[in-house]
C-alpha cells in the first residue's frame, strides 16, 4: 500500500499522467474520487488549504490523495509558505498520500533535501529513441500499419523529447495515413514539427552554408507566428550544445559518453559530432557572443526582433 509523499520530477508530462492515473486507482476507492481527491497547481498551492486537506479524514475509505503541481516552493521568495510546507511533509499522516509534480527543483534546496529525506523521488525521464521505436512498431503491427525501420526512426528524430506531443502527433498520423502505410511524405504533410526541430535543420544549413534554406526555414517560422525571441534562444542553445560536444571530442570522450553527459539523444550528438567539424572553438565562442548581442539589440529596440535574429543568421553564414 503506497503511503506518505512521493515526488515526481521530470519534463514527461504523459509518464508523469500515467503514473498518477495508476496512483489514483490504487489509493482512492472508487466511488470516492471528489471526496478523497485533493488537487491544486501553481498560484493554487496555498499551503494552509494543502494543510486543511490533509488534516481531514478521508470519505468512508482507508486513503486519499493529494496532488500538488508546479508548487513554486522550491524557489526563493516564498519562505514562510516553505517552511510551513516542510512542517506539513515531515508529518504526513498514514492515511494520505501526497503527489508533488515539478517538472525541475535545484537540488541545493532546503526543501528538496527535506522531502528528500522524507519522501520517494520518482524520476520521468524521455524514454530514449529505441523504446520509443519499438513502441511504434508494436503499434503499427496491432493496428495492421505499413511503414519501415528508417521512416518510423525519422517521425521520432523530428519531434521533441516529450512522449505527450509525440503521442499526439503520432495519433493525427495513424489516423490520416492513406492504404494504411506509413512514409516519410505524410510525415512532413501531417505532422508539426515542434520549434526545436525547426531550429535543429536550419542550423544544419546554417552550417553546410546553405544559407537559401536557412533562411527559408526562418521566414516560415516567422509566418507561422513563432517568437524570434524564441527562435533566438534556440539558435544560442544549439551553438552551445556544439560548443560542448566539441570540447568533450577533443578530450577523447566517446559519442555514448557524451550523450549521456549532454543528456542529449544519441543521434543528436552523432551529428553534432559531424557539424562541429566545421568550427574552431574561436568560431563558435564567436557566434555565442553575436548571440548575446542581438539579444541586446531586440531589448533595448535598436532593430526590429525578426531582422535581427535574420542578420544573426547571416552572420553566421559569413563566419
Amino acid at each position: 500500500m503506497m503511503q506518505g509523499c512521493y515526488l515526481l520530477l521530470g519534463e514527461d508530462s504523459w509518464s508523469k499522467g500515467q503514473y498518477i492515473e495508476k496512483v489514483k486507482k490504487e489509493v482512492i476507492a472508487s466511488g470516492n474520487e471528489m471526496m478523497n481527491f485533493y488537487e491544486a497547481q501553481d498560484k493554487e498551492v496555498i499551503v494552509s488549504q494543502v494543510q486543511d486537506a490533509v488534516d481531514t479524514l478521508p470519505f468512508f475509505a482507508e486513503q486519499k490523495l493529494i496532488l500538488l503541481k508546479e508548487t513554486g516552493l522550491f524557489k526563493t521568495g516564498k519562505k514562510e509558505e516553505t517552511e510551513k510546507f516542510e512542517t506539513l511533509v515531515a508529518h504526513i499522516p498514514d492515511y494520505v498520500v501526497l503527489l508533488i509534480d515539478e517538472k525541475e527543483v535545484d537540488k541545493r534546496n532546503k526543501l528538496y533535501k527535506t522531502i528528500k529525506a522524507k519522501a520517494q523521488i520518482v524520476e520521468f525521464h524521455f524514454p530514449g529513441e529505441e523504446a520509443v521505436y519499438q513502441f511504434l512498431k508494436n503499434t503499427c503491427k496491432e493496428k495492421r500499419l505499413s511503414s519501415d525501420e528508417m521512416t518510423l526512426r525519422y517521425f521520432i528524430q523530428k519531434m521533441p523529447q516529450d512522449m505527450a506531443y509525440l503521442l499526439g502527433e503520432w495519433e493525427k498520423l495513424i489516423s490520416y495515413v492513406q492504404d494504411g502505410v506509413i512514409t516519410k511524405e505524410a510525415i512532413n504533410e501531417i505532422c508539426i514539427f515542434s520549434l526545436e526541430t525547426r531550429v535543429f535543420e536550419m542550423v544544419k544549413k546554417i552550417v553546410n552554408h546553405e544559407g537559401n534554406e536557412a533562411l527559408e526555414i526562418y521566414s516560415r517560422m516567422i509566418q507561422s507566428k513563432e517568437s524570434p525571441i524564441g527562435i533566438l534562444v534556440l539558435i544560442a542553445r544549439q551553438f552551445r550544445m556544439m560548443y560542448q560536444v566539441k570540447y568533450l571530442l577533443a578530450n577523447r570522450s566517446p559519442l555514448k559518453e557524451i550523450s549521456a553527459e549532454t543528456k542529449l539523444p544519441f543521434f543528436v550528438v552523432k551529428e553534432m559530432s559531424e557539424q562541429v567539424q566545421h568550427y574552431q572553438f574561436k568560431q563558435l565562442e564567436d557566434i555565442l557572443e553575436a548571440c548575446l548581442n542581438t539579444d541586446e539589440a531586440i531589448k533595448t529596440g535598436k532593430m526590429e526582433s525578426s531582422k535581427c535574429v535574420e542578420m544573426l543568421i547571416m552572420n553566421c553564414l559569413n563566419g
